[in-house]
């Protein structure tokens, strides 16, 4: 039925939900609650971020960010800040270029985590994503002690189409990760992913087998990429920054998975994240199915966040969840692509899937970088709202099917 099926967006946006409520509705009543731009209002800014668990750190630079920013402007009345907070957030979780590149080398990925967080669903997830741009990928079961640990894998390996190198319960896993790295080798596999067992942050022999396993693959695939990627999970605020860095004693954290963030009043942690740990997070999981992981995107996370529209989203949203117009056409059907826009198996369409109905250009690493993201903080007031001219576009006349210009509406 129309409307049971949303898109990646839209369950981002339905997911932060309560964040928003608990960190717009305060920013809001400063921005537009208060008579002047002085200390008070900086102070009562920096409680609300903080008390969202955007963190202190990362707090404290968008704060002064914003300071340089208003004297630079020389801006009167805290409402003309809003796009000042929403864009310094906006760039500061801009994840780099190069983040993305396990996904062009042979490579082996480490999965870690405490118990309960999704790393094997994500394990699972991932496999699907680089499946489906046509990677040939193998899962090691390296989670050998939870009770059907790897029938689950197993599972969620059939489902992304993948094999998977197990071994008995209560084996050894670094045993596990020896025979996957060597089966890796052989079947000149393109992307290894290992899925190791949930283990306290505090418990330091656990933490030590962790060790074990990073030192057999150092040593018997020394030429391959590595990518440590610690699931955290998005329900748990400041929990997960403390074990983002328990976890980077022992691996060298390249990247976070961010899950759970389809109903958590925390999402500000993965501002927090970045900011104190400076370690970037790459996906992001809003539910169960297998497309529902995807790589972060800043611009549409800050967008949902902050419930900032873009003409292209609006326009969307007029539809249906089946793609079918008011009057019953199929408005996909010129655009070959599936109904509900995912498009699961299509290489493309995993890695720009469900962002803004902007047909910008995509970097190598697959992040679309918007002109929101790239324009400086110092530009002038009325072009950060997205403002464009003829002159940008010299070329609209020559194409039909040009998409509409971004523009930012906040209600």
């Amino acid at each position: 039925m129309a409307g049971e099926k949303k898109g990646f967006f839209s369950r981002l946006k339905e997911g932060l939900n309560k964040t928003r409520d608990n960190i717009v509705a305060g920013i809001d009543a400063v921005f537009y609650g208060a008579s002047e731009i002085d200390d008070d209002f900086y102070e009562e800014l920096e409680e609300i971020l903080i008390m969202g668990d955007i963190g202190v750190n990362a707090t404290s630079d968008i704060i002064e960010r914003m300071k340089e920013e208003v004297k630079k402007r020389h801006l009167r009345h805290p409402s003309e800040c809003k796009e000042l907070l929403v864009e310094s957030i906006r760039q500061q979780m801009c994840v780099g270029e190069t983040a993305y590149d396990f996904e062009k080398k042979q490579s082996v990925v480490f999965v870690i985590g405490v118990n309960g967080v999704g790393k094997t669903t994500s394990v699972g997830k991932l496999a699907s994503i680089l499946k489906g741009q046509g990677k040939k990928v193998l899962i090691a079961a390296a989670d050998t002690f939870r009770a059907a640990a790897g029938d689950q894998l197993a599972e969620w390996a059939h489902r992304a189409g993948v094999d998977m190198i197990g071994g008995a319960d209560g084996a050894d896993p670094a045993s596990v990760i020896y025979d996957a790295v060597n089966a890796a080798k052989a079947r000149k596999v393109d992307v290894l992913i290992c899925d190791t067992a949930g283990r306290l942050h505090n418990k330091k022999n656990l933490m030590e087998e962790l060790k074990k396993m990073n030192r057999i693959i150092d040593r018997e695939f020394p030429d391959a990429h590595r990518e440590n990627l610690i699931v955290l999970d998005g329900t748990t605020g400041q929990n997960a920054l403390s074990q983002a860095r328990e976890f980077g004693e022992v691996a060298n954290l390249t990247g976070v998975i961010l899950t759970k963030m389809d109903g958590t009043a925390k999402g500000g942690i993965a501002v927090a994240i970045q900011s104190e740990l400076n370690v970037p997070v790459k996906y992001i999981g809003v539910g169960e199915t297998i497309e529902d992981l995807q790589k972060f995107d800043s611009e549409e996370f800050v967008n949902a966040l902050f419930d900032v529209k873009t003409e292209g989203r609006a326009d969307a949203e007029d539809t249906d969840a089946e793609g079918m117009s008011a009057d019953g056409t199929d408005e996909n059907a010129e655009t070959g692509m599936p109904a509900d826009g995912q498009g699961e198996n299509n290489a493309d369409a995993v890695a720009v899937s469900d962002t803004f109905g902007s047909s910008e250009a995509e970097d190598d690493s697959g992040i679309l970088c918007s002109e929101a993201s790239e324009r400086s903080l110092g530009a002038d007031t009325e072009s950060a709202v997205g403002e464009e001219t003829a002159e940008e576009h010299p070329n609209d006349e020559d194409t039909d099917e040009k998409p509409k210009k971004k523009k930012w509406f906040f209600w």
